[in-house]
């Protein structure tokens, strides 16, 4: 027993762990800021799953913590069938970019978001451009989701690349407009993650 409790011990310490941090990318990340799949240590048969998409841990933040941050953040809403949806964001972090452009620049529409447009897929999905100069910057993916009274709610995946981290997740229609207070609020968190 002894034998298994210094090795234990020695485990924790030669990963970092005493940190309680996860070391990744030049990131320490808290492990109180990790989903449980993101600590969890894989067995040999599922090495090789996802390797090629550079998927790396992946992030968790409440609804209440955002709200905290930013102000005009919505902690939830009502779902008919579910009572209170609560807007927790999870956070994928990849080394892996999506990079697509506009297909006609002339054809995006206005968003009503200062320098967002959309570019319209099909009558259920778009793609969302961040006005940067004379380009355009892929934002992120959104669908409609049946939200609503009028069952017009719609989400969207973000992309948000910080260095050479790419961030994805899942915003609602009702954070688009705050959607560079949230983008500032997870760039300060990383910075203040740097492992140097």
């Amino acid at each position: 027993m002894i034998k298994f409790l210094v090795f234990i011990f020695i485990a924790l310490f030669l990963t970092g762990c005493n940190k309680n941090t996860l070391e990744w990318n030049g990131y320490c990340l808290p492990y109180e800021k990790l989903s449980p799949a993101s600590l969890a240590v894989s067995s040999k048969a599922e090495e090789g799953f996802d390797s090629a998409s550079n998927y790396g841990p992946t992030l968790f933040f409440s609804a209440q913590s955002i709200s905290e941050k930013i102000d005009d953040y919505k902690t939830y809403s009502i779902d008919p069938l579910f009572g209170q949806y609560h807007h927790n964001i999870q956070i994928n972090l990849s080394e892996t970019e999506v990079t697509i452009t506009p297909t006609n620049k002339d054809t995006l529409e206005a968003s009503g978001i200062k320098d967002l447009y959309f570019e319209k897929l099909s009558e259920y999905d778009w793609n969302a451009f961040l006005k940067l100069d004379k380009t355009y910057e892929f934002w992120g993916h959104c669908m409609l989701d049946g939200r609503g009274e009028k069952k017009e709610g719609f989400s969207c995946t973000r992309q948000l690349k910080v260095d050479d981290i790419v961030l994805t997740f899942d915003l609602e229609n009702t954070h688009i407009p705050v959607s560079k207070h949230i983008d500032e609020f997870l760039v300060n968190q990383l910075n203040n993650w740097r492992c140097d």
